[in-house]
């Protein structure tokens, strides 16, 4: 009967674990280890519920902590779904073929790769100049002369 609550602590570290798993977030397997950490004292201390209770709180509780902390540090500063894209912004880059916003035409090399470019007004923009990347819209980058 002892060994019952050795299980039940058991039990309660699996279904911690199988919710992990199944989660995107990672909060579950903090449970999990405090409840296998209750597991062991229940395994010496079967009578000792409130020392399991507590061997649990305490190491879920510290650990969550820590597990926040660790993970907010790793992504602060990082915006969710920030694109890679966006870096090519402010960057200079060469006109392949001839840009002309009003029939939609236009190609730039930036950073060794080809992209439809337009610009802001209607002005065409020759092969072989240099611009600048002002921003993206939508598949096309958004491109200023660069008056050397």
């Amino acid at each position: 009967m002892e060994q019952i609550v050795v299980y039940l602590w058991g039990a309660l570290a699996l279904i911690m674990v199988v919710l992990e798993i199944s989660s995107t977030g990672i909060l579950q397997i903090w449970f999990a280890i405090g409840a296998i950490c209750a597991a062991v004292v229940a395994r010496y201390f079967p009578d000792n519920y409130l020392a399991q209770i507590l061997v649990f709180s305490i190491v879920s509780g510290v650990l969550s902590f820590i597990g926040s902390k660790i993970f907010t540090e790793k992504t602060q500063g990082k915006q969710v779904g920030s694109n890679p894209v966006y870096s090519i912004i402010g960057k200079t880059a060469i006109v392949t073929k001839e840009i002309n916003t009003v029939d939609g035409s236009g190609q730039i090399t930036v950073n060794g790769d080809k992209w439809s470019a337009k610009t802001n007004g209607e002005e065409v923009v020759p092969e072989n100049t240099k611009v600048k990347v002002l921003d993206i819209d939508g598949v096309k980058a958004v491109v200023e002369v660069i008056n050397d």
